[in-house]
């Protein structure tokens, strides 16, 4: 527990930094305050990134994580209409070596209820899929996978019920 908070606070740092090093103004004449992030300003990947370096997962799992870019396959796979979303990061696992996705979505306001609904079908395509291909317990996984709202963010994690802890937390501390 104390090495995975390690990381997380080594990840906060470095958004930190990323966030500062980004900034038109001399750091010495403002002080920056996380408090003060706007929605606009979170770094989705960052956050996904960070979720994957504390995640316990296979190495062969983890290999098989790939990030989610061809909008053919948000729309037809995730059930996504793109139209209806500010920005996203989605990675997958492969599947035959286990699950291991995570979704965060920031859609337009008015969209975040079609969104979790995308995600729910995207997740009985996942359970169906592990059904009779249970590999490092991916049935239960997927069948345990939350979709939830976190302020403007829409989030699935399919993760194990250890990794979705530290993923929740993590993604609660970028929150802004």
């Amino acid at each position: 527990m104390k090495n995975k908070f390690l990381k997380i606070a080594a990840l906060a740092m470095a958004f930190l930094l990323a966030f500062c090093g980004c900034s038109n103004k001399n750091e010495e004449d403002e002080e920056i305050n996380p408090d003060e992030f706007g929605w606009e300003m979170l770094d989705i990947s960052l956050v996904v990134d960070g979720i994957y370096v504390n995640l316990d997962i296979s190495k062969l799992t983890a290999a098989s994580v790939s990030k989610v870019t061809d909008e053919t396959v948000l729309e037809e796979q995730y059930y996504l209409d793109l139209e209806n979303i500010i920005t996203y990061d989605i990675r997958s696992a492969e599947g035959k070596y286990g699950a291991a996705d995570v979704a965060i979505i920031r859609p337009k306001e008015g969209f975040a209820g079609e969104v979790m609904d995308s995600l729910e079908m995207r997740k009985d395509d996942r359970i169906n899929e592990f059904l009779n291909y249970d590999v490092y317990d991916s049935y239960s996984i997927a069948m345990e996978a939350e979709i939830y709202q976190a302020g403007e963010l829409v989030v699935m994690l399919m993760l194990s019920e250890d990794d979705k802890n530290t993923a929740k937390e993590l993604i609660d501390h970028y929150l802004p």
